[in-house]
């Protein structure tokens, strides 16, 4: 009889500590090119991958929620990055790191290799999206799955960029020191939350808007954001490349998109259909970052679309 109990409480244990069945997520720090980068794990590392990459302002936070539900109800493994100057990783000085969207995508990739990660599904919102298709167009066959969360590819669901002789093309065009003063004077002036002292828009929560203003307030980090925004004009130019990329790609395609999100419009989520008409299209009443707002039904969502389409095996 003890030794039945036994094997019972070693059996249970071993349902209990297997990463296949645990909602919980390690955290680290990996050494890439001399930099140490913060990230977020869970799962068993041999199972298929999903790659979170996140947006701006913020981390890796923003998925946890969701990376949790997703490892405790599936075989999968899931993984997140914070960029240099995000989070908790490194903010190495703008003039001896380049922040360009190459050089975020050159160091996402060096990160995945440094895990052991081959082949994934790929996650991306906002800042993400970019640095996603610059993997994608390195190496297409990597790619199994592509999940798209308020993030764009086309100028249709990014209305402050559509007119050429705007701000922002105007800014990438030939860089505006009076708009990196004003981004810079808006991170200088983020106070810490607490009743009656800060907004909320788009409810991403006390504890995530706690990290973001933190993580702004670091030496380099301003000066490192707003290179990446002048940048972000390079994006802009390759969207009809990442258009062809995603047409020849044929592979499952997920899009969520948060409706009440201002900056990039739902215009861009019914775009992806043109180029993946095999796409899966939702409309969130959420707003530019749904896995905080919404984290159940976005897990939900992301569940059902990997039980349809599992992520291949690395």
């Amino acid at each position: 009889m003890k030794s039945a109990l036994t094997l019972i409480a070693l059996l249970l244990l071993a349902f209990i500590t297997s990463p296949a069945h645990s909602g919980g997520l390690r955290e680290g720090w990996q050494e890439v090119d001399g930099l140490h980068l913060f990230y977020r794990e869970g799962g068993d590392p041999a199972d298929p991958t999903l790659v979170f990459l996140h947006g701006n302002p913020l981390s890796s936070l923003m998925y946890a929620k969701v990376m949790e539900d997703l490892v405790a109800k599936r075989h999968l493994h899931v993984i997140a990055v914070d960029y240099p100057s995000f989070g908790y990783s490194d903010t190495p000085d703008h003039d001896a790191y380049r922040y360009t969207f190459d050089h975020l995508a050159d160091t996402v990739s060096a990160f995945l290799a440094a895990r052991g990660v081959t082949r994934y599904g790929l996650y991306m919102q906002d800042y993400g999206v970019p640095v996603g298709f610059r993997l994608i167009a390195r190496q297409p066959a990597a790619i199994t799955s592509i999940i798209v969360q308020n993030g764009v590819i086309h100028l249709d669901g990014f209305p402050s960029a559509q007119d050429p002789q705007g701000e922002l093309r105007r800014h990438w065009n030939a860089r505006n020191a009076a708009v990196d003063a004003r981004r810079a004077a808006y991170a200088r002036s983020l106070g810490y939350p607490q009743a009656g002292h800060w907004e909320d828009e788009d409810r991403i929560g006390p504890d995530a808007m706690l990290q973001m203003i933190a993580a702004e307030q670091r030496p380099g980090v301003i000066d490192a954001r707003n290179d990446l925004w002048f940048d972000y004009g390079s994006n802009v130019k390759r969207y009809p490349q990442w258009q062809v990329l995603l047409r020849g790609l044929h592979v499952p395609v997920l899009v969520l998109w948060g409706r009440q999100d201002q900056f990039f419009t739902t215009p861009g989520a019914e775009a992806y259909r043109r180029d993946a008409p095999q796409a899966e299209v939702h409309i969130l009443d959420s707003t530019h970052f749904a896995t905080l707002d919404h984290p159940e039904e976005v897990a939900r969502l992301v569940g059902e679309f990997l039980d349809r389409h599992p992520v291949a095996e690395r």
